[in-house]
């Protein structure tokens, strides 16, 4: 090959590389100005981004949306939205736990009724030795304060180790007062924390019955368990209102929750003795209202809720509600 053939075979596969290499396309920019007159532009500007454009290509097509800069208030707002779905998420990954958690603890809400009791049980022996330790303290102080008392009507100083023993005494009484307020507190939340898991506890159980009814009719099965749909408000107030009646004169013993979501009456202490529980669920359409009989956990109470007379007592509230209603 000569040097002229070669010098035009490495012009040829130069213009083809050339040719090969796409060349960039040129895109234009569109956005409404401060006099709200459209404008085109080919180099963005901090106007077109604050106000939001819109990209166009060489053959005039729609390429991309760019909405307006948010402002710092916008900014502001979807960073405490952001913040506030990471803690609700949070909050349902910690109510999943405890979820877990009481179905893993108790069984019936007979076991979370006991677990209550026991640890109430638990704050009257530190109340009861609170207030022992209060009264012996007293007495004690009051000795020293006949002490100091002769003292004094002898016309004699009363001795520094007396007056120490005195301000040691009063500290130590005041000291168990505030215990008193504490291990109050304790009882509070104690309670409140109890009470909560209960009625957790209830709606978790009511929202497996909920289930077992829509997907196999165990409420035709089960003479201790009812289910009753309201679909307003105030149908289902009253429900709930007739409810608190049933449970109060029919169930054997007192009630022990009442809320908007649970009525509880205390545990069959007897194999003759029914409870009685409502739970109400909220859903979209309408509000379920689940009737539960509880008996005693032996055979015989066992017995009872299978029996005709919990069937009488869940179709009796039935009958109440049809009759107090129509």
């Amino acid at each position: 090959m000569t040097i002229t053939k070669m010098i035009r075979l490495i012009l040829l596969l130069t213009l083809m590389a050339a040719l090969a290499v796409p060349v960039s396309a040129k895109n234009f920019y569109r956005y409404k100005n401060a006099d709200g007159q459209i404008t085109l532009i080919d180099q963005l500007t901090p106007e077109a981004i604050e106000a939001g454009y819109e990209v166009i290509n060489e053959e005039g097509k729609l390429v991309q949306t760019v909405g307006p800069a948010k402002t710092l208030g916008e900014l502001e707002d979807e960073k405490r939205k952001e913040l506030e779905a990471k803690q609700l998420e949070r909050e349902k990954q910690r109510q999943l736990r405890r979820d877990a958690e009481l179905l893993r603890l108790f069984a019936s809400t007979d076991d979370i009724l006991r677990a209550r009791d026991a640890a109430m049980l638990g704050i009257e022996q530190r109340t009861q030795l609170n207030n022992n330790e209060e009264s012996m303290l007293s007495i004690s102080l009051e000795d020293l304060q006949r002490q100091a008392a002769n003292h004094e009507r002898l016309g004699q100083a009363v001795p520094k180790k007396l007056l120490d023993d005195i301000n040691t005494q009063e500290e130590s009484i005041l000291q168990r007062q505030r215990n008193k307020v504490l291990i109050e507190q304790d009882r509070q939340n104690l309670l409140a924390n109890y009470e909560q898991d209960l009625i957790r506890f209830k709606e978790l159980q009511a929202k497996r019955l909920a289930y077992r009814f829509q997907n196999d009719g165990q409420n035709q099965k089960d003479n201790s368990v009812l289910m009753m749909t309201c679909s307003n408000v105030k149908n289902c107030n009253d429900m709930w209102q007739l409810a608190q009646v049933y449970a109060q004169s029919k169930a054997s013993g007192r009630l022990e929750v009442i809320t908007d979501s649970i009525i509880l009456t205390s545990a069959p202490k007897t194999d003759l003795e029914m409870g009685l529980s409502f739970s109400r669920l909220p859903s979209r359409n309408e509000t379920q209202i689940i009737l539960e009989v509880s008996c005693n956990n032996t055979d015989a109470g066992m017995q009872l809720c299978k029996s005709t007379e919990a069937k009488r007592m869940v179709d009796g509230f039935k009958n109440f509600v049809d009759t107090q209603l129509k």
